[in-house]
């Protein structure tokens, strides 16, 4: 009856007189996802007339969009169990991300600690120029500097030695942004040959 979907109208509207939602249906035995955006007219005693809108299927950009967030959970999977540290800077050679095991090497507890961060503001402010005179040239030159045993002061000040490669970081267009840098830890191995 005409009250109960008014009704229904105005508490799914929230005292609005239009809407912009995405929502799941069941057609021909199929879910698909909408797109449903109308207006309601309202009559003069607050009832709602009648609705006028659109309804898009976006089920093919929805899948689109759950395909690539699977692909970023399994990429953040990999980066994060890999035996390496893993690191990516701007072109200013701010962090923009790190695994896990690089933000524990930083003294953080995640590695949304160091986004926004240079390596003077890193235990290894140290080695900051040492490390940024590499990325320039490696963001200059847009080639990669590969496999580099490099000094490195940990946060509760002792010296590590890593075996280092940085990248260029490209965009889609292929210009250099920034670098990916990883390194693993090879003090050990290094007091064996000392």
């Amino acid at each position: 009856d005409r009250e109960r979907v008014s009704a229904a109208w105005r508490e799914a509207l929230g005292g609005k007189t239009a809407f912009d939602l995405e929502h799941r249906i069941l057609a021909q035995g199929k879910i698909r996802w909408v797109r449903q955006i109308a207006a309601v007219e309202l009559g003069t005693d607050g009832q709602a007339l009648r609705a006028i809108g659109t309804v898009q299927d976006i089920t093919d950009r929805k899948q689109a969009e759950e395909g690539l967030a699977e692909s970023l959970a399994l990429l953040r999977t990999v980066i994060d169990t890999a035996p390496l540290r893993v690191f990516w800077k701007d072109r200013a050679l701010r962090y923009l991300g790190c695994n896990a095991a690089f933000a524990q090497d930083a003294g953080k507890t995640a590695p949304a600690e160091l986004i926004g961060k240079d390596d003077f503001a890193m235990g290894w402010a140290a080695q900051a120029e040492l490390y940024r005179a590499d990325d320039r040239k490696v963001m200059d030159s847009g080639q990669p500097k590969l496999f580099y045993d490099e000094p490195q002061t940990t946060p509760d000040g002792q010296l590590i030695w890593l075996r280092t490669s940085k990248v260029p970081l490209r965009d889609g267009n292929g210009e250099v942004i920034g670098i990916v840098g990883l390194y693993e830890d090879i003090t050990a191995r290094k007091r064996t040959e000392d």
